[in-house]
């Protein structure tokens, strides 16, 4: 398999051996971003990394490889991202409705089944038993 569907790099060396480690964290977070985007949404790629509550980094490769195969179409409108550069809204190939977002529950994070296409919620456990004292 190549790219889109695999993540890749320009040449060899680390780049290579990153796409070859993340390969199974990036299928599952391709299925989490089109399980999201199946909804009618229409989001940034950071927006949908804060959804997610994944990192953009982790998001945007994933995005960019949606968009090449198609499953994601970016729209005409666009909207400020993190930075404050305006970013294209996308949406699911599937989706021509719009549909507005619900609002975000804190302290979620969506499960791993995400890849099966079930969308279930738990909660992210504590690293340290005083975290939630340190961090809210």
């Amino acid at each position: 398999m190549t790219y889109p569907t695999t993540p890749g790099s320009k040449g060899g060396g680390a780049s290579k051996d990153a796409g070859k480690k993340i390969a199974g964290r990036a299928k599952m977070l391709r299925a989490s971003i089109e399980n999201l985007m199946l909804s009618g949404y229409r989001m940034t790629a950071d927006e949908i990394a804060d959804r997610l509550r994944e990192t953009p980094f982790a998001i945007h490769p994933r995005c960019t490889e949606l968009v090449k195969s198609g499953v994601l179409v970016k729209t005409k409108d666009r909207r400020p991202n993190a930075s404050g550069m305006a970013a294209h809204l996308l949406r699911h190939k599937d989706r021509e409705t719009e549909v507005a977002l619900p609002a975000v529950e804190p302290g979620l994070k969506p499960s791993k089944s995400a890849t099966r296409g079930v969308s279930r919620i738990k909660r992210a456990p504590a690293v340290h038993a005083d975290q939630n004292v340190l961090f809210g």
